[in-house]
C-alpha cells in the first residue's frame, strides 16, 4: 500500500471522453474492465484531481500491481494510492518508468540482469501491452519478481 507517482503527460486518454456529471472512477474501472484485467470487477475507484485512489480486497499481488498500473497509466493521471489489499499479504512492488529510446531488452537488462528476459516483462504487463515493440516514454511498467 501506498502512493506510485506517474507521468501525468502519457497514458490513454479514457477520460477525455467523460461527460458532465459521469463519474470518473466508475469509467476507469469499466475500462479496466474491458481491457480484460482480471479482478478489476473487485475494485472501486475515485478520482481527485490527479490522483486516483485504488481500493478493494481478496485479488492476487499481480492482479493489484496491473489494476494500480493501468490507473496510473492514463494521462492526466499523476498519482495512484493503492488501498488495495491482498489475498497472500502485501509484497512491494517493482514499477519501471519508459525513458525514451527504451525496449523491452534493454528495461530487462537493467533491472532483471538479462536482456533476453524481456518476454518476462512483457508478459507482466498483458493485456495492458499488446506486443513487445508497443512501449512509449512515460509509460509504468511492472516488473516481475
Amino acid at each position: 500500500m501506498g502512493l506510485f507517482d506517474f507521468v501525468k503527460d502519457a497514458g490513454s486518454k479514457i477520460l477525455e471522453s467523460l461527460i458532465p456529471g459521469a463519474h470518473a472512477g466508475e469509467t476507469i474501472v469499466k475500462d479496466l474492465q474491458k481491457t480484460g484485467i482480471p479482478g478489476a470487477d473487485k475494485v472501486k475507484v475515485e478520482v481527485n484531481g490527479d490522483t486516483v485512489t485504488v481500493s478493494g480486497d481478496g485479488l492476487t499481488q499481480e492482479e493489484k500491481e496491473k489494476i494500480l498500473i493501468a490507473a496510473g497509466n492514463i494521462r492526466g493521471i499523476s498519482k495512484v494510492d493503492d488501498k488495495v489489499t491482498t489475498a497472500g499479504g502485501e509484497a512491494t512492488p517493482t514499477f519501471y518508468t519508459v525513458k525514451s529510446g527504451d525496449t523491452l531488452s534493454a528495461i530487462a537488462k537493467n533491472t532483471l540482469g538479462n536482456a533476453n528476459d524481456y518476454n518476462k516483462i512483457f508478459e507482466a504487463n498483458k493485456p495492458m501491452l499488446t506486443h513487445p515493440d508497443k512501449i512509449y516514454p512515460g509509460q509504468v511498467l511492472r516488473i516481475p519478481k
